[in-house]
């Protein structure tokens, strides 16, 4: 994904699809100074860096969006 894209994301459950294929569902998130983060569901460890996370995204499509968050 464009950096621009990745920014315009809201928090909320998403179904990622990846440039290799395959398919997760992830939690995104915003830090406290704007930048998100990514939580794959049937991922079992975050030790890389969320930045190269999102150079692996082809498409994501809401799922639910997060209610407190604007």
């Amino acid at each position: 994904m464009k950096k621009k894209d990745v920014k315009a994301l809201k928090t909320g459950l998403y179904e990622i699809l990846w440039n290799t294929g395959g398919t997760s569902l992830a939690s995104i998130g915003i830090t406290a100074n704007g930048k998100r983060w990514m939580a794959p569901t049937n991922w079992s460890s975050g030790s890389t860096s969320n930045r190269i996370f999102w150079k692996g995204v082809k498409k994501v499509s809401i799922v639910k969006l997060a209610k407190d968050v604007k």
